[in-house]
């Protein structure tokens, strides 16, 4: 619980974490890693005698259907534009985000 919640919660309190993409991978790839721990801790005991036991289909299965998904994801996104061109604001949006970025 502690690694699952409680650590990435209080590291994403700080603004500086937030607005830095590299820190924000690494805390989302612990909530990911200590997810497929907590997975593991609750079903691989009920197969194999209260032994701690890896197969290779624990390691292919989550990559398999990851990949899928990111495969769909993007199939869909190839369907829909990501810039809104017939936006009637977008010329002031524009303009307001080269203001507010310098």
């Amino acid at each position: 619980m502690l690694l699952h919640f409680a650590l990435p919660f209080v590291m994403l309190l700080s603004r500086d974490i937030k607005r830095s993409a590299k820190a924000l991978m690494w805390i989302a790839l612990l909530v990911f890693v200590m997810r497929l721990v907590d997975l593991l801790w609750l079903i691989v005991p009920v197969f194999h005698n209260n032994q701690l036991h890896f197969s290779w289909m624990d390691f292919i299965a989550p990559i398999g259907i990851g990949g899928i998904w990111v495969w769909y994801f993007a199939w869909e996104l190839k369907k829909r534009p990501l810039f809104p061109f017939n936006d009637p604001q977008l010329a002031d949006a524009i303009e307001r985000g080269r203001h507010e970025g310098h």
